[in-house]
């Protein structure tokens, strides 16, 4: 299960879903969980309780502030500025799980899903975080924006027209850079393959170019990779 707890940014005070191991023996490894374009939802929380469930502490921080429009164009923006709001939301929350004592502050990654999927990768660059995780994100033009960036594993859908060439440009990018990395593309699968869509307009985002949808049988094929990476990189 998670709570709703607060997370302070610059005196703003934005919701997070904290999940923590059911067992174990802390500290824990930590990551920050990021939303995709649909906000703070049950599916956002799904995947932190599925982390904890592996023995990771997991904070999903509500980049939208509640939905509030400000916040929302903010997040937006700073999404295609690659700076700002939304990167502030994310860096709070991962000082605020480092401060945490159940968990250690060294073994902390993030992730993302869709929106949040850039914002994982542009954070895991300018933060300080063990490793990363994008799932089907946009990836910048410039290698050099991804200096600094820690061990990445990225995956993509096949079908997902419109981001199968940040996949590729990804892949390229880190290859140059020398990270180390790993970019599985799923050929069966289209966007948004690890979240469980909710709302009228759900069915109908698989007739669009990005073909979204949830597919249950990609998504454990790529949770496995995911927890193997993340244990290869933030293990004791």
């Amino acid at each position: 299960m998670t709570e709703l707890v607060s997370i302070s940014v610059s005196g703003s005070a934005h919701k997070g879903a904290l999940a923590i191991p059911p067992e174990g023996k802390p500290p824990f490894p930590g990551v920050v969980v990021i939303h995709d374009i649909a906000g703070f939802s049950r599916d956002l929380r799904r995947h932190c309780e599925r982390f904890a469930d592996a023995g990771y502490v997991a904070l999903g921080p509500d980049l939208y502030r509640g939905g509030r429009p400000t916040c929302v164009v903010k997040t937006l923006t700073s999404a295609s500025k690659g700076k700002g709001f939304g990167y502030d939301v994310i860096d709070a929350a991962r000082t605020m799980l480092a401060a945490r004592e159940d968990v250690d502050s060294d073994r902390i990654g993030v992730v993302g899903f869709c929106l949040g999927g850039g914002f994982a990768l542009i954070s895991a660059a300018d933060q300080t975080f063990a490793v990363a995780a994008p799932f089907y994100g946009a990836v910048p033009y410039r290698a050099s924006r991804l200096e600094g960036l820690c061990p990445t594993i990225a995956q993509y859908g096949g079908q997902d027209g419109p981001f199968l060439p940040h996949a590729k440009r990804l892949a390229k990018h880190l290859e140059e850079l020398g990270i180390e990395h790993e970019v599985h593309i799923y050929e069966e699968a289209g966007h948004s393959f690890m979240n469980q869509l909710a709302g009228p307009l759900a069915p109908l985002a698989r007739h669009t170019p990005i073909r979204a949808r949830y597919e249950p049988e990609t998504e454990a094929k790529a949770w496995a990779k995911l927890l193997d990476f993340f244990a290869r990189h933030m293990g004791e």
